[in-house]
């Protein structure tokens, strides 16, 4: 059984992790937790919902 990976994970490769946490230290106040969701999934979620025209996030949550 061969391996295919994603649109979605073959777009979120081409983004360099370490530089998203470079301008997520410098652009929000730091000591500040969490929720349930970190901001690079918030970044995914986004993404997804982008990527498959999704109108709200009621839209997206019920996928």
């Amino acid at each position: 059984m061969s391996h295919h990976s994603t649109i979605l994970s073959q777009l979120l490769q081409s983004i360099d992790r370490h530089d998203f946490n470079r301008i997520e230290k410098q652009g929000f106040l730091p000591g500040r937790s969490y929720r349930k969701l970190t901001r690079w999934g918030q970044f995914v979620a986004m993404t997804f919902s982008h990527l498959t025209q999704r109108t709200s996030l009621r839209d997206l949550e019920g996928q």
